[in-house]
């Protein structure tokens, strides 16, 4: 087994139980449809970790050609992209059992918003992994991208105002469908 191999399979696995957590969510906010009202802000919020969590498991792919000698320093960092995503889409919806509250903005509000701190500091590494192992200066467009993704993410953390939040909300989510389209190769 290749470092490759070896290092794609341990975040495949640590992204694959993100991703399992976060659907587990969305099927829990559906099976509770009856008694939790639903709330759209923390939906797109969800939506916005599932298409980081799939693009990331994406990028995956280009490791093994932009990354020509594996490090601890490398493989400790984008771990921690990994273990960034899975906490973000465990706090963003409540789990069977895991939710005092009757509508789900209640739940976003308490729990499910310290998901956006997890996606913030996801934004925060990126500028050093995307400095330190793939070259790309914090000034480039990626970085600039990446700054947004930041400002957001702390911005939906911090907003108390609902208006603010849904505003932060979409922008995130436009911002999140368009960098996936536009920085996502279609093929490898």
């Amino acid at each position: 087994m290749s470092a490759f191999e070896f290092f794609s399979v341990a975040l495949s696995f640590v992204l694959g139980l993100g991703v399992t957590r976060l659907l587990l969510g969305f099927v829990h906010v559906f099976r509770m449809r009856e008694r939790l009202q639903a709330h759209w802000i923390p939906l797109v919020w969800a939506t916005s970790v599932f298409i980081y969590q799939v693009q990331f498991w994406w990028a995956v792919f280009e490791l093994n050609a932009a990354l020509t000698q594996w490090t601890h320093a490398a493989f400790i960092t984008l771990l921690a992209h990994t273990l960034l995503l899975f906490v973000a889409g465990a706090l963003v919806l409540p789990a069977a059992g895991q939710h005092d509250h009757d509508n789900l903005l209640g739940y976003f509000q308490e729990d499910g918003r310290w998901s956006l701190l997890a996606l913030g500091a996801y934004s925060a590494l990126s500028f050093w992994t995307n400095w330190s192992l793939f070259g790309m200066t914090p000034l480039s467009s990626t970085g600039a991208l990446v700054a947004a993704f930041l400002v957001l993410a702390l911005a939906g953390f911090f907003a108390t105002n609902r208006r603010l939040q849904s505003v932060v909300a979409t922008a995130y989510l436009a911002l999140s469908i368009f960098a996936y389209v536009a920085m996502a190769p279609a093929q490898y």
